[in-house]
């Protein structure tokens, strides 16, 4: 595996901002405030998108692009690439919605991300944001906006009524796939990621409660790690040796998404929690069970 993982306990824990340069109450005020400044920002963006969608839904649309007596105002014949840029005016704003959305779900903010970083950069390894869902996203819906633009143009027309019915079939087929591919990306891969040895890599996921509730530990900063899949759950002697390295380990069976909550999920990941205080130490703790993983395998 990739790092220097000589390092003992104490010279982690020397590294520790959260810990050691401020008190733990001080620092977990900080991120929330930190964050509540995320919040309000995504809170603003959101609002916007909003109201641009209701704006041209309900003022632009059938004002200026809905033509009269025959004739649109660009002169062109009636309806004419309406259906482009409603398109367009959809999927933009419904893919930033989710792409804030997930920000806000993510609660990173730049303390945590120093602290980490910090933290793996003494380890030898690195952590990169990844947000790839953004190229896919304009990859798969530059795509589409063209096959409309082509269609409204009549480039692309059939006379044969089965064609047709098979053109608008796959379209719309098509048409999904390109708004809900980028949007399930950003979910499930987008987010801080630490490339360890050759395919394998672990998702960091920040988390804390924003309210305090008595009875609880209101100042809690969690740390979900959780390696990207490894391996399919069809296979029993697969799902054996996953068992025994997590046992081995101490690996908590941590839920990051509904999908693998109830069960739903086809893959097998090893989980694994920290506070920043013990966050070199656990964080080794998943990447010695890749690395057992990887021999056994």
């Amino acid at each position: 595996m990739e790092g220097n993982h000589k390092l003992t306990e104490n010279n982690s824990t020397k590294n520790l901002d959260i810990n050691y340069n401020e008190n733990i109450s001080e620092s977990y005020n900080k991120i929330k405030s930190e964050y509540r400044k995320i919040a309000n920002r995504l809170i603003k963006y959101l609002s916007i998108i909003a109201i641009i969608i209701i704006i041209h839904f309900s003022i632009v649309y059938p004002v200026f692009l809905i033509p009269e007596e025959g004739v649109s105002i660009s002169g062109l014949t009636p309806y004419r690439f309406n259906l482009t840029i409603n398109w367009s005016v959809f999927t933009v704003s419904v893919f930033l919605l989710f792409y804030l959305i997930k920000i806000g779900l993510m609660r990173i903010t730049p303390y945590i991300k120093k602290h980490i970083k910090n933290e793996l950069n003494t380890l030898g390894f690195d952590v990169k944001e990844k947000r790839k869902s953004w190229i896919i996203f304009l990859t798969l819906n530059c795509i589409s906006v063209l096959l409309l633009f082509f269609i409204e143009l009549n480039f692309l027309s059939f006379t044969d009524p089965n064609f047709y019915n098979l053109f608008q079939g796959i379209l719309i087929i098509w048409l999904s796939i390109s708004i809900l591919i980028p949007i399930s990306w950003r979910f499930f891969h987008d987010g801080l990621i630490i490339h360890v040895k050759g395919k394998y890599r672990i998702y960091i996921n920040p988390n804390y409660k924003l309210r305090e509730r008595k009875g609880e530990d209101s100042q809690l900063i969690g740390i979900f790690l959780t390696s990207n899949r490894i391996t399919y759950k069809f296979s029993k002697k697969k799902i054996i040796l996953y068992t025994q390295i997590a046992e081995s380990r101490w690996l908590p069976k941590v839920r990051m998404s509904i999908i693998s909550k109830y069960g739903l999920s086809p893959f097998l990941r090893f989980h694994e929690f920290s506070t920043p205080i013990n966050f070199q130490k656990q964080f080794l703790n998943i990447v010695s069970a890749l690395q057992e993983w990887d021999l056994q395998n």
